[in-house]
């Protein structure tokens, strides 16, 4: 499952909020004039391109510069227009208009530092700008968590925390029933955590928001038979065609009266919590997991992922795909395969692609916060609570499986490297031998041809020669 830190307010009210900073001359939203620099830092990159920074290019093309105060408060005038344009509307409907005007005024006054750090922030800024483009498409979520895929930082989880969790300025969004717990009944009667040891991968997901995504590599250790730690991996592929590589460790610990719940809570982010529940599984084969959760933007969102040992999921097992999907409420139809071949990621023009794509990004709209808060509570920094020496060591193991990972790909290309050597080295041995018996062919036939030459002119001077004589003895 990946989960993706995006993080954004609805239009109108962002409308609202940056009419009512310029307006009220609130300090901080902008900064100073004399700041040359307008970079976005991208600390979620895949190893390699880490240190890479984007220029926002937008402001060259559009004019527009985030740290020039005048072109500050025109472009915030502009990006009003459009947003009350938005549909063909003038305006916001009442109903959201008030609840925009609630949740602006609830953040300005209680959040205020962290507001004007997001909106002073280039990654914060860039991720609302991105949002544009999610706006009245029919993938409209799905869009504007890919935005918040991008931009990611320490800033925007600190202004999520005010503004969700401490105030409570975005109301949560009620359950809708669309992932209900399953009882118990439907679950594996055994389960070990330990039977999650080692590698897996998912193999297949429901939930496109949250469980398809490529390269989902996962290590799992289990320091005792009913808790378990997990280092997870994804890998998403940004719309300027990038690919960013994320990871994080999460921790599980089993019910102790239903062996098929898992549970990961107590996590500081949005006080995010996920059950695991574990439907079916085939030892060293596949493990079918069905999940629900709870956060304080949102509460009822679910899933439903495949791991398997092997990177694709083994066709014989899709029966069992089926009914498991069908106990739970679900269709199997619905789910998708993913990519697990994880290839090389292209580094060389990462930046090129990156400023294109922030080109792209002009004005502020979107909708749905409570999905992209959703979306972020894996990728958040999330800690290890418990100090237990087993965990400790269980995350040392985990990294120890990541490590032997990347040194068994790396083998692996060093192998097929190896096996192309081989090959050519074969085929010059191969072109050496059919030279020299071509040769070796090519000088007996001269041999040959030579001998019949010397042959037929011995030949021909011995009957020179007799013709000769005897013509002397005619004389």
């Amino acid at each position: 499952m990946q989960v993706p830190f995006p993080t954004t307010i609805s239009k109108a009210t962002l409308l609202v909020l940056l009419l009512t900073a310029f307006v009220c001359n609130v300090q901080g939203f902008v900064t100073s004039r004399a700041v040359p620099t307008k970079h976005v830092a991208y600390s979620h990159l895949p190893s390699g391109i880490k240190s890479d920074t984007i220029m926002m290019s937008a402001e060259k093309e559009q004019g527009f510069n985030i740290f020039d105060v005048e072109a500050t408060k025109r472009w915030v005038a502009a990006a009003a227009l459009g947003l009350s344009l938005v549909g063909g509307v003038a305006f916001p409907p009442p109903s959201l208009a008030t609840d925009a005007v609630a949740t602006g005024k609830c953040l300005l006054s209680n959040c205020p530092k962290q507001l004007a750090k997001c909106l002073g922030n280039p990654a914060c800024a860039a991720n609302i700008v991105c949002l544009n483009r999610c706006n009245n498409r029919p993938d409209e979520t799905e869009c504007q968590i890919k935005c918040g895929d991008t931009f990611d930082n320490e800033v925007i989880a600190e202004f999520n925390s005010c503004a969700v969790s401490q105030k409570k300025c975005v109301l949560q969004r009620q359950d809708d029933g669309a992932y209900p717990i399953p009882s118990n009944d439907v679950l594996v009667p055994k389960f070990s955590t330990k039977d999650f040891n080692g590698r897996w991968y998912i193999s297949a997901g429901l939930n496109k928001l949250f469980d398809c995504f490529d390269c989902q590599v996962h290590f799992f250790e289990a320091p005792t038979p009913t808790d378990m730690v997990a280092k997870i991996n994804w890998r998403i592929t940004e719309p300027d065609g990038e690919v960013f590589s994320k990871s994080v460790v999460q921790t599980f610990v089993q019910d102790p009266e239903v062996p098929g719940i898992l549970y990961n809570h107590d996590n500081e982010f949005l006080h995010y919590q996920d059950d695991w529940y574990i439907v079916d599984m085939e030892p060293n084969e596949f493990i079918y997991v069905y999940y629900r959760g709870s956060n304080d933007a949102w509460d009822g969102y679910g899933g439903a992922v495949v791991y398997t040992t092997q990177p694709s999921l083994d066709p014989k097992y899709v029966p069992r795909m089926v009914a498991a999907s069908k106990a739970v409420g679900k269709d199997w139809a619905d789910f998708t395969l993913t990519d697990n071949s994880c290839p090389a990621t292209p580094t060389e023009s990462a930046t090129v692609l990156r400023a294109e794509y922030a080109k792209k990004q002009l004005i502020l709209k979107e909708k749905s916060l409570q999905e992209q808060l959703t979306a972020a509570r894996y990728s958040t920094a999330s800690t290890i609570e418990k100090e237990e020496k087993e965990l400790l060591k269980a995350v040392e193991k985990l990294e120890n499986q990541l490590l032997d990972y990347q040194v068994e790909a790396a083998q692996k290309l060093v192998g097929l490297e190896q096996e192309i050597v081989k090959d050519v080295v074969g085929l010059e041995k191969e072109i050496v031998k059919d030279v020299v018996g071509l040769e070796q062919e090519i000088v007996k036939d001269v041999v040959g041809l030579e001998k019949e030459i010397v042959k037929d002119v011995v030949g021909l001077e011995q009957e020179i020669v007799k013709d000769v004589v005897g013509l002397e003895q005619e004389i």
